[in-house]
């Protein structure tokens, strides 16, 4: 276990108001792993997942550095030996990773194929543009395809084809698993609880209406650290790493102030609420200049309970009807003057598509 330190930071993270609020914020709209049965009372169950109903597992993941994807494949690895077909598409909507895990899973015969975003939040432009390429979704994510990241604004993504039912599940969003986690990781920092603050740090999407859900899940996680660990307060904030600079720079005063006003009334533990190590924690770790603050490093991976959650979650969504609507090769997005006439997904109807 890699010694925890006291460092100095300067968080650039979490734009608006709720970054501040603390633990415990709720709101509408936000689709939840709790609204799809995924309880506490869930949470440790066991079985034989998905052998007998013939479906295979795509799991979709960010990927990175070599000991990002090897965290990853090892939940693989622990899934693949419960005799359960499942191969991983690493990378942001990818539809060439994507056809070719399906295309892998096709060889196994699998009958289904239940796709599990290990993502932090069912709520990003990412999670939108995987449901293009998957034919969940009719027109390309605007906000993806327009992103510093991208250079596709005016191509035309491809779908992924498939010859069996697809269904796809929400992410990882605020099951128990994952504030069971964050849990461990807080206590491998403190000392003392009753007088320690806790600071969840999560990446954040582009859209802010995106990014206010995601800190509301993140509070709710939050809540419930602060309850099992008795800690004097825990807080959530997303880096909006991807954003514009001007909403960077916004985050990052937001952040100064709070770590700066909880630092003078107590010891502020960092804890990333990211996927695995190797990726921006080093980006918070650069930025942590002025203030105070312990921290060490690790994320939610690796974690032999990540697999229980694929598992889970796969075996919850398997009898699923097919959520494939468009079977096209694909399209690029509609010229500005006929967005208007193009019907996109509400956050209400993506709930009803398992979000």
């Amino acid at each position: 276990m890699k010694k925890a330190r006291w460092a100095s930071l300067a968080l650039a993270l979490a734009a608006g108001a709720a970054a501040a609020q603390g633990y415990g914020t709720s709101g509408k709209g936000d689709f939840s792993s709790t609204s799809q049965g995924f309880g506490a009372s869930d949470y440790g169950t066991s079985g034989n997942f998905g052998v007998k109903k013939g479906y295979g597992i795509l799991l979709l993941a960010h990927g990175g550095g070599r000991d990002w994807n090897r965290a990853v494949d090892d939940v693989r690895k622990t899934v693949s030996a419960k005799k359960i077909p499942i191969e991983v598409a690493f990378g942001m909507a990818d539809p060439a990773a994507i056809q070719s895990a399906i295309d892998r899973l096709a060889e196994q015969r699998a009958q289904k194929i239940v796709v599990v975003p290990l993502f932090i939040s069912s709520h990003s432009e990412v999670i939108d543009q995987t449901m293009y390429v998957l034919g969940m979704r009719q027109t390309p994510s605007e906000e993806f395809m327009n992103a510093p990241h991208s250079h596709m604004a005016h191509s035309t993504v491809k779908r992924a084809q498939a010859k069996v039912p697809l269904v796809m599940t929400s992410a990882l969003d605020d099951h128990p698993i994952v504030a069971d986690i964050l849990l461990d990781r807080a206590k491998s920092l403190s000392r003392n609880p009753s007088k320690e603050f806790v600071l969840l740090v999560g990446h954040g999407p582009l859209r802010d209406v995106d990014n206010q859900v995601w800190l509301q899940t993140m509070n709710r996680l939050g809540a419930k650290v602060q309850k099992q660990g008795g800690y004097k307060g825990v807080f959530a904030a997303t880096l909006r790493d991807d954003s514009p600079p001007e909403d960077r720079k916004k985050a990052d005063k937001v952040l100064r102030d709070l770590v700066s006003r909880l630092g003078k009334k107590g010891p502020v533990l960092v804890v990333p609420h990211l996927i695995s190590a190797g990726g921006i924690e080093k980006h918070v770790q650069a930025s942590l200049n002025g203030l105070f603050y312990k921290w060490n490093g690790k994320t939610l991976l690796p974690d032999s309970r990540m697999a229980h959650w694929v598992l889970e979650t796969a075996a919850k969504n398997a009898d699923k009807p097919n959520m494939r609507k468009f079977t096209d090769a694909g399209k690029p997005l509609p010229p500005p003057e006929q967005k208007r006439l193009v019907p996109m997904e509400s956050p209400s109807s993506r709930r009803s598509n398992g979000y």
